[in-house]
């Protein structure tokens, strides 16, 4: 009897629970009623116990099943978001069961969704060049970009959580967000780091915090743009405009007085009249001189000045420059000499361009080198390179001024006394960059200096 009810139980598992009370206690009581029919009180007994224990089974059987699905939606729900119910029992719990795991599927869908977004956001804000930081109105920091660390010289990462007083103790930037976030509107300024020598603009704009009721905006975004590189360039455009103006208004200055004492009667006077004319002519000379190198310049900076490649000897190049320079040499009283490595590959140059840097490079040379000293230029290979020097015994160049010596009209005698408008050095560097190649200098006062510029071979 009790096996027969257990199995008319699993007959119903898929059942409606309503109707399955209904039958089981119906069979119960069939049961009940069978027993007194046949055997009398002693089988309403046997009946009794028998239906007890029945029910009993029964109940810990939809009870397990309860429990199982209880457990099932928690794991579903809040430890493995993969696992999903088995719609099987009671019609009651399979739909709560298929319920459940409908709605467990659209929340992963929109889990997913949200953090693809979140991913998307990050790599845009990891990838951009300004730094952004989102802030609350008690300075704490709710998401920074890598930039905005680097941008404000912070020693640490930065994480959300922190005060922005830890990414940046500037006391403008913080000042820009709490305007912006006390008069809700954006508010911008142009700071100066003193720390890392930079010039930032920082645009704060405010915005609410969407579970703030009413759109209070108790939130703001601080935007940090990098200006150091544009003011600069507007350094370098001021000063270049000063320099040139400067090295243009002493040959005119020049010109100017020799045309008004030609005026005012040296013009009669054959001899004195062709001293002046030639110095008129000098100083144009020296102004044609300037004005090509600083359009020189203005090209190779450009990248408007195109290189004509060739295959040259590293030899020929040497001997070109020594030949223009040995009467010079001569002249001054020093020696000019190479000192070539034998096994020095063909290289792809522009030749007139390195005949300039050559050019300039002993003119600086000849200038600086007492009377009995000498000039060597070498030349070597070096895993593919061909490295070419020029040194001399000259006077050297104080270290102060050497992190210097290519900038655009620098020189190293503040009064610029000496020939040359300081062009030389700063063409000679954008050549050999535009060759894909590196200059530098070395020097000791009172011994000597030496500049080394690298190019490639022709088979490299």
């Amino acid at each position: 009897m009790l096996q027969r009810s257990l199995k008319v139980g699993r007959l119903l598992g898929n059942v409606s629970l309503r109707w399955r009370m209904l039958i089981e206690t119906s069979v119960l009581v069939a049961l009940v009623a069978a027993g007194t029919l046949l055997f009398g009180v002693v089988g309403t007994i046997m009946m009794g116990v028998i239906a007890v224990i029945a029910v009993v089974i029964l109940s810990l059987r939809l009870t397990a099943q309860f429990t199982k699905l209880t457990e099932d939606i928690i794991r579903a729900t809040s430890i493995d978001r993969s696992h999903r119910l088995d719609p099987t029992g009671p019609a009651e719990l399979a739909r709560l069961a298929r319920a459940v795991n409908r709605l467990v599927d659209r929340v992963a869908l929109d889990i997913f969704a949200d953090t693809a977004e979140r991913i998307r956001l990050a790599t845009i804000l990891d990838s951009m060049r300004e730094g952004v930081v989102v802030v609350d109105d008690q300075g704490v920091i709710e998401s920074a970009n890598p930039t905005s660390g680097e941008m404000l010289g912070s020693l640490g990462e930065v994480e959300p959580g922190m005060q922005l007083s830890s990414l940046t103790n500037h006391p403008d930037v913080i000042g820009v967000v709490a305007e912006s976030i006390a008069t809700q509107q954006p508010t911008s300024a142009e700071i100066e780091l003193f720390d890392n020598q930079r010039t930032l603009m920082a645009m704060s704009t405010p915005f609410p915090h969407p579970d703030t009721p009413d759109g209070v905006t108790v939130r703001a975004l601080l935007l940090l743009t990098d200006l150091t590189h544009i003011r600069r360039l507007d350094t370098t455009r001021r000063e270049f405009v000063s320099n040139a103006s400067h090295e243009l208004r002493t040959p005119l200055a020049g010109i100017r007085a020799s045309a008004e004492t030609l005026q005012h009667g040296a013009i009669d006077d054959p001899e004195v009249r062709a001293s002046f004319l030639k110095m008129i002519e000098e100083d144009v000379e020296r102004m044609d001189r300037l004005i090509a190198e600083m359009l020189e310049l203005s090209r190779l900076e450009s990248g408007e000045s195109l290189l004509k490649f060739g295959i040259v000897e590293p030899k020929s190049l040497v001997d070109e420059a020594i030949k223009q320079f040995s009467t010079i040499a001569k002249e001054s009283e020093l020696e000019l000499r190479s000192d070539l490595a034998t096994d020095l590959p063909l290289v792809s140059v522009d030749a007139d361009k390195i005949d300039h840097v050559f050019t300039n490079l002993l003119s600086n040379a000849v200038k600086w080198t007492p009377t009995g000293g000498t000039i060597t230029i070498k030349g070597w290979i070096d895993d593919g390179t061909v490295w070419f020097s020029i040194a001399d015994t000259g006077q050297g160049i104080e270290p102060e001024h050497l992190p210097h010596i290519f900038e655009r009209f620098f020189k190293t005698d503040p009064a610029r006394s000496q020939p040359g408008n300081g062009l030389g050095l700063s063409i000679a560097r954008h050549i050999v960059d535009a060759h894909g190649g590196v200059i530098s200098a070395t020097s000791t006062s009172g011994e000597g200096s030496e500049f080394v510029f690298t190019v490639q071979s022709a088979g490299s």
